[in-house]
């Protein structure tokens, strides 16, 4: 009878503790909330929390410790019979804000931090040979060339003009692959039209439509739908420099189809 009642009580204390390491793990280790919203956490019976030195009375099984706090920060402490410290809880409150809903289309153009490689091609020169002055260079597509002669590059026009100034003269340029800064030489070739050309396509903008959700009145803000901007081209993720907003009109929309060719323009440096 005695040892039958001890692996009860057994049973019941594991169960209790079992109960318990539940309760606790629920328990999150951050939460964000708007001001005024109530944080209502389950705990068990001699559960306890503690925020900014002030206990809140402790709650019978199963039932909800309601905790309003202001807007800043704050850190709730949890705690067994509030002597037996459990974990802590990181809150930031988030003032109230009103917004008002837009969904209008916007146009954006954006600005890459360099100037994108977004192709290469053989170049003709005033000997009618073929060249290719990239081979070898290890700079490929989806590259960004970010400085020439140590001369930091922003545009497609920048590029085209220190290139032609070269005379022909090897260039060092520095180039992003993926997050890896490279550096190459380069010999522009000159052509036919006595310009001079890496025989690398590049281009320094993107463009295209976006939805505006909010316009927060107070501070003059708004929230635009987003998602990571890839070139049309290498399907690269773009490294955005600036951008500006742009009247845009939906003149008409087409399903796309699998096979059809895409409207694009390039220039070829």
């Amino acid at each position: 009878m005695r040892k039958t009642i001890t692996k009860l009580l057994l049973v019941f204390f594991l169960m209790t503790m079992y109960a318990y390491t539940l309760s606790f793990d629920s328990i999150p280790d951050n939460m964000v909330i708007i001001e005024g919203e109530n944080i209502a956490l389950k705990t068990l019976f001699g559960m306890q929390i503690k925020t900014k030195g002030e206990t809140l009375e402790a709650v019978s099984n199963n039932k909800e410790n309601t905790i309003s706090p202001k807007s800043g920060k704050t850190t709730l402490e949890v705690s067994l019979f509030n002597n037996i410290p459990i974990k802590e809880v990181n809150v930031d409150i988030l003032p109230k804000s009103k917004v008002i809903p837009v969904g209008g289309i916007a146009g954006v153009k954006l600005y890459t931090s360099g100037v994108l490689v977004v192709g290469m091609s053989e170049i003709e020169g005033v000997d009618n040979k073929k060249y290719r002055p990239y081979e070898n260079t290890g700079i490929q597509e989806g590259d960004t060339i970010t400085e020439v002669n140590h001369k930091v590059i922003s545009s497609t026009e920048e590029l085209m003009k220190v290139v032609n100034q070269s005379q022909g003269k090897a260039l060092q340029i520095q180039f992003r692959q993926k997050e890896e800064t490279k550096e190459c030489s380069i010999e522009p070739v000159k052509t036919s039209s006595k310009e001079y050309k890496l025989g690398l396509w590049v281009r320094d903008s993107a463009a295209g439509v976006g939805t505006v959700t909010f316009y927060e009145p107070d501070t003059k803000t708004f929230g635009a739908l987003g998602h990571g901007i890839t070139d049309i081209d290498t399907e690269e993720l773009i490294h955005i420099a600036s951008g500006e907003f742009v009247t845009t009109r939906i003149l008409d929309i087409v399903k796309g189809e699998s096979g059809l060719p895409r409207k694009n323009t390039r220039d070829s440096r």
